[in-house]
Order: structure tokens, then sequence, then C-alpha cells
């Protein structure tokens, strides 16, 4: 099992916010435009540089363009999350087949989400993005039959949250090792509809991606529209969260350079879409000069005014999941009603019984949560520690206590 280290083992808060503030900013650089010279770190910061590229699942990226070579742990930590990708790969994608085989058998359409599609699209080269999960779509009259094809392929119920149902493998334990590990196991999350709330209001999609004469077997989007529709919603909620991730900001600016100007107006053809903005702009601002500018003014247009100007006010390590702080009422710029807003703040105060109950399900699963202390408090507690300002995150401190104990596979040192 999993060592516990609560945050009174870390260092001083103040020097893990700087640290987390530095090293998020130099690998967001390296990102967009690799530099000639490695950073002047602490042996500290290269640690907490660790836990920010496997919070954001950019390892795999950065192993195969950065231009200099860092700490020796950091090195070795590139190579590991490189090779852990590569491996969980190779299972994805026999995975993959195992799914389409058993699906054609019991006629049922699925859809290949997200990662999944990306992979068959090869937007990326092998080992750069990574995968937790795979998610898939099914009409809602085949759920079950889904649910129970799953199953046959060795995998049992996991945690149900709104959103989906989802499955881990017969053999999964308890522990997690740090980032892509191949000993992690490869999650199946199942969906009967995409959307989300934003904060309060529920955007849904799912008919504009599922395509209505879809065949039986494992399939992706049916336009490269409809693909990035649900990449942009996706991080739009976690946007509305703020814990969006840098490989999901990534992932739309990737995928922007290959639509044509018919795409683009597919994208914008009912006009309502005014979440579209926010994650256009941070995928601008992660990769510039990626989404055409012609497309971001548009989105612009149809955003809420006070949402906007919010947004382009924000800085990165307001919006990222890797912020030191966690926030109180992080999607409050995304309300769009008094009402909506009263509503909001009692979900935020009470989500109510079954939201509660699917919730404390659901942290069982994460380690995080389970292996912080903020992450182990009542929900009246972390209510108490707003009083006095935003208590850390408990994602970020997990991540960093993992990173600081963590020991490459090829490196004794540390």
């Amino acid at each position: 099992m999993m060592e516990r280290r609560d945050e009174a083992q870390l260092p001083p808060e103040a020097d893990i916010r700087a640290a987390l503030r530095r090293t998020t900013a130099r690998l967001v650089e390296e990102l967009n435009a690799p530099q000639a010279t490695p950073p002047v770190w602490s042996e500290f910061e290269w640690r907490v540089a660790m836990a920010v590229a496997a919070m954001h699942g950019v390892a795999g990226l950065l192993a195969g363009r950065l231009r200099w070579h860092g700490h020796e742990v950091w090195e070795a930590f590139l190579q590991e999350q490189l090779t852990g990708t590569l491996r969980r790969l190779e299972r994805i994608r026999a995975l993959h087949a195992r799914l389409d085989a058993a699906a054609r058998e019991a006629g049922v359409a699925m859809q290949a989400l997200k990662g999944s599609a990306l992979i068959q699209l090869e937007l990326y080269a092998d080992g750069e993005r990574p995968m937790s999960d795979v998610d898939l779509l099914v009409r809602p009259a085949q759920f079950e039959t889904a649910a129970h094809l799953i199953e046959g392929l060795g995998f049992v119920p996991g945690a149900q949250v709104w959103k989906h149902r989802e499955y881990v493998p017969v053999e999964a334990g308890d522990a997690r090792a740090f980032g892509e590990h191949e000993a992690n196991p490869v999650k199946i999350d199942l969906h009967s509809r995409i959307a989300e709330r934003l904060p309060r209001r529920e955007v849904e999609i799912t008919e504009r991606l599922f395509p209505q004469s879809a065949e039986p077997g494992l399939q992706i989007y049916p336009t490269l529209s409809a693909l990035l529709r649900h990449l942009l919603l996706h991080a739009a909620g976690n946007l509305c969260d703020r814990s969006v991730r840098l490989i999901h900001l990534h992932d739309i600016a990737q995928f922007a350079t290959r639509l044509a100007p018919a795409d683009w107006e597919a994208l914008f053809a009912d006009g309502v879409d005014w979440w579209l903005y926010p994650p256009l702009l941070w995928a601008d601002r992660c990769l510039p000069g990626r989404i055409p500018a012609a497309v971001l003014e548009r989105a612009a247009a149809i955003c809420p005014a006070d949402l906007r100007r919010h947004m382009r006010a924000c800085q990165f390590e307001e919006v990222l999941v890797s912020r030191f702080t966690a926030p109180a009422l992080p999607g409050l710029a995304w309300v769009g009603s008094p009402r909506e807003l009263l509503a909001y703040l009692k979900t935020r105060i009470y989500p109510g019984r079954e939201a509660s109950a699917q919730l404390r399900k659901a942290a069982r699963g994460l380690d995080a949560l389970q292996t912080t202390r903020w992450g182990r408090m009542p929900r009246w507690q972390r209510a108490l520690q707003w009083v006095g300002g935003a208590p850390p995150r408990a994602i970020t401190m997990y991540s960093v206590q993992r990173a600081l104990q963590h020991r490459p596979s090829s490196t004794t040192s540390a």
C-alpha cells in the first residue's frame, strides 16, 4: 500500500506556491517554444516540476521536445513516464480491439471519445499523450447491454457520478504509482450522454456527437467539428472548475490545425454555444497561432461579456489544475443569472444527499482525496478553512508529495 504523507511534512506553503508558479510558467513556455538552455532550479523545484508535468499529462510531450538536459531525477522521470505511456498505449489499443469485437458481436454501437479518438487520428506520436481511461458513449437504450459487455471483458463497476459509470479491471488494487506508470489500471468510463454543468447551466451535446446511423462496433466522431466541440466542452467544464490540464488545451490547439474553413463553420452552425470562447482562448494562450484569429473573434462575440472579460484577465496559474489554492467558488464568473447564482451557492454549501453520496463513493477511489489531510476533512471543516483564506488544493498537494517521494527506476539519486 502507498505511504501516507501529510502537508505538515512538506516545505512551507510559500515555497510550494512559488515553486508551482515558477515551474508551471516554464513548462508552458517549453510546450509553446522549446528553449535552448535549462532552467536554474533547486532540487525541490525540479521535484515540483515533476508534479506539474504529471498533473498536466505533458511528461511525454516534454520528453521528446526539450532541447536541454536537467537534473538527473528529472531526466529519469521523463524517460520513465515516456516508457509508461508507451506501454499503456499498447494496452489501450488492445482494449480498443477487444471492445470493438465484443460490441460488434453484441450489436452495440460505441463511440470512442476524446483521447481514444485522438489516438486513432494519430494526432500525437506514440508516447506523447497519456490516457488513464477509455471514454465510451452509447445510446441510453444500449447502456446496460454495453455495461454487461464491459464486465465480460474483465471489468467491474466502480464509482458512478452524474456524467458516467466507471469500470475498473478486476485485478486492479488500491495502490497507484506516480504519473503514467504502466502498472496503473486503465479504466473505462461509460456514458449515455455528453454534458457539462457550467456551473449550473447544463450544456448537452450528445446528439451532435453520435451519428444517427451508427453501426455496431467501436467508432469515432462523425466529423472533425464534432470531436473539437467535445474537446472544447470538456475543457470548458474544467475551466469552470479552475482545474484545466495543459494536455487538454494542447489537444485543442494541435487539433485545430487539422480543421478546414468548413469545419469551423460547422462548429458555429447554431450560433448559441456561448461557452466556446474560454477554451479557445486558453488553447491559443497555450500554443499561440493555432486558433485562427477570426474564430476567436467569432467565439468572443457570442460569449457573455462578464465571462469574456474575466477569462481575458485571468493568469495561467488561476485556471490550471496545478494551482496551489482550492477556490471556494471556482465557477462564479460563469454564473448567468441571479437565480443561477443562488442555485450555485446552495450546491456549493450542500450538493444534496444523492450527490454527496456519489462524491463520497468517488472519493474513495481517488488517492488525492485519501492521502492528504484536506481531502479527508468533512465538508463543514473545509468550509471553515476558507474563512481564513483559500486552503491548499488536495490534488496539488498530493502530486507534490508523490513527486518528493518518487524514486525513478533508472536512478538512485536523491
